[in-house]
């Protein structure tokens, strides 16, 4: 999977997406997701590095467990061949769910 296909991916969800940092607007917005990436790993032949595989974190919000957004994500990744393990946690404070997975893509950086 590319960057690209990932953010297709998402906003086929039809859901509120942001890249990198939360907008301040969406904060009470459910649900929702935020990606950002917090590894690069160099690809490299022959001494030289021709791709990066960068790991992302996909973080979803919502009011409720197992979310129909949540589970559609879920059955598009596995169409697509990949299977994250989805990590699940309340967050009491502020009464939501939060969701989430580290996913491998290959970007040229």
């Amino acid at each position: 999977m590319t960057k690209e296909e990932l953010a297709t991916l998402l906003d086929e969800l039809e859901i509120q997406v942001n890249e990198g940092i939360q907008s301040d607007e969406n904060t009470s917005v459910y649900p929702r997701i935020v990606y950002w990436e917090f590894i690069w790993d160099s690809l490299t032949a022959s001494g030289d590095e021709y791709d990066t595989k960068v790991t992302y974190q996909v973080s979803f919000f919502s009011q409720t467990p197992r979310h129909k957004k949540l589970l559609e994500l879920k059955q598009k990744l596995n169409e697509k061949g990949l299977f994250p393990i989805i990590n699940h946690e309340y967050i009491q404070e502020d009464k939501h769910f939060h969701s989430y997975f580290a996913l491998e893509v290959l970007e040229n950086v």
